[in-house]
């Protein structure tokens, strides 16, 4: 349905182009959030972990 409607909106001559940029936008987002990911993740392994220790720990 909505293949058809872009079809009908864009034209046939424009719609390849389009999935092209789509498929390049949906790429790089993809790219960037494992990235940040990646950043995010040796964040926390790089020490971090000694703000941790500092908090007081609540005995059971």
């Amino acid at each position: 349905m909505v293949a058809v409607l872009f079809l009908l909106l864009f034209g046939p001559s424009k719609l390849p182009q389009m999935a092209r940029d789509i498929g390049r936008f949906v790429n790089e987002a993809r790219r960037s959030m494992d990235e940040f990911k990646s950043e995010l993740t040796s964040g926390v392994d790089d020490g971090d972990d000694d703000e941790h220790d500092k908090t007081p720990r609540r005995k059971r």
